[in-house]
């Protein structure tokens, strides 16, 4: 099925939504991913990678018994759900928005947020696993799954937001069709016409004036 003429990977405004067809896109798809990674992160990190040491009775991160390791590994899986989130309601108004030069803002600012995020999730997974590696010995009483789920999830989440800036940077690559631009102009333009001349046949004004004209006698 031919899409018709594009702006940046989107035709125009007033296509019929669809769920299935929103999800199966490949920007859609990763960026649940990434959200799904990003909670994982956080939650593993944040709240499943601390123990509590017997002979002191303190609550220490595992990640080489520093603290950094597990409010960072926070900081990031959050902000990497809050972006992801707000990025899939975006992809669900970029088809709707009417103006070219929004949808190539809000294009280079997904491609930016992207590339930054794995980028940092990058740094997240290099320092984990450095960290954990550096870490004495654990009690054998004490899980260790969270700490590795959070090194691993933050690996994957790198894949995720590589591949949401790899379809940003297409998206960008494609442009503007010069059929789009030309096609929704002739629709504007066309809708204006056709509001003007109806508020010009249906003004009282006019047809009070035509009356008078006719009722005159010279």
């Amino acid at each position: 099925m031919d899409p018709g003429p594009q702006a940046y990977g989107a035709g125009k405004v007033g296509g019929q939504f669809n769920i299935q067809n929103f999800v199966r896109k490949p920007h859609v798809f990763v960026r649940l991913l990434s959200l799904l990674f990003g909670l994982i992160v956080y939650f593993c990190a944040s709240s499943g990678s601390w123990t509590t040491m017997k002979a002191t009775n303190d609550e220490v991160c595992m990640f080489n018994l520093k603290s950094f390791g597990c409010h960072v590994g926070g900081v990031v899986g959050f902000t990497s759900v809050i972006g992801a989130a707000v990025f899939v309601g975006g992809e669900y108004y970029f088809e709707n928005v009417p103006s070219v030069k929004s949808r190539k803002h809000y294009v280079l600012i997904d491609l930016g947020f992207s590339s930054l995020w794995a980028f940092w999730n990058f740094l997240l997974f290099c320092y984990l696993s450095n960290a954990w590696s550096d870490t004495p010995d654990i009690p054998e009483m004490t899980s260790t799954a969270n700490p590795n789920t959070a090194i691993f999830f933050a690996l994957f989440a790198v894949f995720s937001w590589t591949c949401s800036a790899y379809f940003s940077y297409q998206r960008y690559q494609m442009g503007v069709d010069p059929s789009f631009v030309s096609s929704f102009e002739a629709d504007q333009f066309g809708t204006y016409e056709e509001t003007q001349n109806n508020s010009t046949q249906e003004s009282p004004f006019n047809k009070q004036m035509s009356g008078e004209y006719q009722t005159q006698a010279y």
